[in-house]
């Protein structure tokens, strides 16, 4: 079986490596067997290997193949988050600001920099940080911070690097199967310009109330947050946090013309424990929001 079109590889041991994860992840019955065969496979072969994947913006991103999160996306063709691209698409076209919040190795930035005139990453775990300054590598509209996202800036936190999970890592004390390290922390009220509406993709793993504690200016001025309410929240914390701010819209990612009148709503979306599931959120009176819902109202 060939590769995509719109893939390539940093060489030719690279593309051994991923025909053989081909055929491996045709057994792959769940998520658990797709990193247990990219870890096993990848022990005989060079640790940076990797596929360089052009995504549909144009913009390029540089998966590891001993990744056993990202390489389910290198190696089946199918788009990643589609409903997130199609607000960050909109979006690109009413504000020139996108904040990638909890940026992991950058594939959202990658997305969005052929289409912002200003973008800034911020990602917490160190190794995971470093292969974030890779993929953004020659982009200068973008700029790195290795920070989390808090409710107030300049403070030193533990956060777990979550081994063999780097989706996983957050910010906490107790190792956990991973290893602790110390982050100073940022606020998004300090990352957003003051005046600036910004499209902001927030994703800090169990952080997200704190990092939303720390946006009032920003949200305040007409900033729009995506944000994931994961499925194993029963109690959906973070969408009854938003509602209770009072005055806020919130929509599904996926529909983002309809808004959600109340928990209920974010819980019925919400069929999967084991998926996050994206959601848009901004005042009700953000002009940002009120130009995006229109240009969905249009298509």
């Amino acid at each position: 079986m060939g590769a995509r079109p719109d893939m390539s590889f940093s060489s030719r041991a690279a593309r051994v490596q991923y025909h053989l994860l081909m055929i491996l992840f045709r057994f792959a019955v769940n998520r658990w067997f797709f990193g247990w065969f990219t870890r096993g496979l990848a022990r005989f072969f060079d640790p940076s290997n990797a596929v360089i994947v052009t995504l549909p913006t144009g913009g390029r991103f540089r998966i590891a193949l001993n990744d056993g999160y990202w390489t389910r996306f290198a190696l089946f063709n199918r788009e990643y988050e589609p409903e997130v691209g199609a607000i960050l698409r909109v979006a690109a076209a009413h504000t020139g600001f996108f904040c990638d919040a909890g940026a992991n190795k950058g594939y959202w930035t990658s997305w969005g920099s052929t289409l912002f005139q200003r973008i800034t990453a911020v990602e917490a775990a160190s190794k995971t940080f470093g292969a974030l300054m890779q993929n953004v590598d020659g982009m200068p509209n973008v700029t790195c911070r290795r920070a989390a996202i808090y409710s107030v800036s300049g403070r030193q936190m533990s956060f777990v690097n979550v081994e063999n999970s780097h989706a996983s890592a957050h910010l906490g004390d107790q190792p956990e199967g991973g290893h602790l390290e110390m982050v100073e922390t940022i606020s998004l009220d300090d990352l957003v310009p003051p005046g600036t509406r910004a499209i902001i993709k927030l994703d800090v793993e169990g952080a997200e109330i704190e990092a939303m504690r720390g946006a009032t200016r920003c949200l305040a001025e007409g900033s729009v947050l995506i944000y994931e309410d994961h499925g194993a929240d029963l109690e959906s914390e973070t969408s009854r946090y938003l509602f209770e701010l009072g005055d806020m819209w919130l929509c599904f990612a996926e529909n983002p013309t309809e808004r959600l009148s109340g928990l209920k709503d974010v819980q019925v979306l919400k069929s999967d424990r084991f998926k996050g599931y994206n959601f848009l959120a901004a005042r009700a009176d953000s002009p940002l929001l009120a130009s995006l819902l229109n240009s969905f109202a249009k298509d």
